[in-house]
C-alpha cells in the first residue's frame, strides 16, 4: 500500500438494476471523486451467486482499508460475509432494486452523495443475524415474503412496480399457514400470512414492516403478520411507506435473540431479498455489533 493512502475496493454487482451505462459513471465517480491523495481504488465486476463474498474474502487477504458494496442487499449480503468481525468498514453504493439496509442506514439512493458518505468515513458497528449458518444484514422472511421474493427473483423486469404486480397477482389465492416458533424460549404458534424476523426496520423501498428495529439494539423484531381483506392492501402498504405498521390490526411484534421454527417441512425463506429453500427446524439467531459499516 502506497504510504498515507487508503486502498478501496468497489465490488459492483452488473445484474442489480446496474446499466453498462452507469457501470461506467461507478468508475468514473470511483476515479473523479475519491481524492487521490487518500485513496487508490479499484473497481471489480462480480460475475455469478457469490462471487461477491470471494472477492471481498480476497480484499480483505490482500489488505484492503475499505470495501464497498454495490448492488442490492443481495450484494450487501454477500459482501458482508466476509467482513463480518474484521472490522474493516463496509460501504454501501446502493444499486439495486429496493436498497433496505442502506435506506435503513440513511444513505442516499445517489451515487454521488453515497459516495461522499464513503468519503467521509464515518462509521458504527451493527447487528447481523443468522438463519442456520447463512448470514443476513436487513430481513428474512417466510410466507408470502418468501414466495414473493421468488417470484420477483424469476422475473426480467425489476422495481418495485414489479414488485407491487406480483403482491397484487398473487395475493388472493394464497394460503395463511400456521407456524410453530419459539422465541427466546417462549412457544408461540400463529397462523400468519408471512413472518418476519427483522434486524434493519424495511423491505426496502421505504417499506417498514418494523419500524422499531435498529441495527444495533442486539434483538431481532419477530413480526408476525395476519391475512387482511384484499380491501386493505394499499391501506397496509401506506403504512408501511409511513412507517406505522404497527398502528394496524394486523401485525403482532415479538422481540428475541434466538429462534426456532419447526414445522416439519421444507420452507421458502427470504434472506435479504434471496429465496433460499431450508428444512426445519430453522434456528435464527443475532450476533451483536460484529460489522462494521460507513455511514452518514
Amino acid at each position: 500500500m502506497t504510504e498515507g493512502k487508503k486502498n478501496i475496493v468497489f465490488i459492483v454487482n452488473p445484474k442489480a438494476g446496474i446499466t453498462p451505462k452507469s457501470k461506467v459513471i461507478i468508475e468514473l465517480l470511483a476515479g473523479n471523486l475519491l481524492p487521490s491523495s487518500r485513496f487508490i481504488s479499484e473497481v471489480i465486476f462480480t460475475e455469478r451467486v457469490g462471487h461477491a463474498t470471494e472477492l471481498a474474502t480476497n480484499a480483505v487477504e490482500k489488505g484492503a482499508d475499505l470495501i464497498i458494496a454495490s448492488g442490492g442487499d443481495g450484494t450487501v449480503n454477500e459482501v458482508a460475509c466476509a467482513l463480518v468481525n474484521t472490522g474493516i468498514p463496509m460501504g454501501i453504493l446502493p444499486a439495486g432494486s429496493g436498497n433496505g439496509l442502506a435506506r435503513c442506514l440513511g444513505i442516499s439512493m445517489s451515487y454521488a452523495l453515497a459516495l461522499r458518505t464513503i468519503i467521509r468515513g464515518n462509521t458504527k458497528m451493527m447487528d447481523v443475524a443468522y438463519v442456520n449458518d447463512m448470514l443476513y444484514t436487513s430481513i428474512a422472511g417466510i410466507g408470502f415474503d418468501a414466495f414473493v421474493a421468488q417470484k420477483f427473483a424469476e422475473s426480467s423486469i425489476r422495481g418495485m412496480i414489479s414488485y407491487m404486480q406480483i403482491v397484487l397477482q398473487e395475493f388472493s389465492a394464497y394460503k395463511s399457514i400456521t407456524y410453530k416458533l419459539k422465541i427466546d424460549g417462549v412457544s408461540v404458534e400463529r397462523h400468519a400470512l408471512m413472518i418476519i424476523f427483522a434486524n434493519s426496520n424495511q423491505f426496502g423501498f421505504n417499506t417498514r414492516i418494523a419500524p422499531d428495529a435498529k441495527v444495533d439494539d442486539g434483538f431481532l423484531d419477530v413480526c408476525v403478520v395476519k391475512k387482511m381483506p384484499v380491501s386493505q392492501l394499499l391501506n397496509v402498504g401506506f403504512h408501511m411507506m409511513k412507517g406505522t405498521m404497527d398502528k394496524t390490526p394486523y401485525v403482532e411484534y415479538f422481540r428475541g435473540q434466538n429462534i426456532t421454527i419447526d414445522n416439519g417441512s421444507e420452507l421458502v425463506m427470504n434472506i435479504d431479498g434471496e429465496p433460499k429453500p431450508i428444512k426445519t427446524p430453522i434456528h435464527i439467531s443475532i450476533k451483536p455489533l460484529a460489522l462494521c459499516v460507513i455511514v452518514p
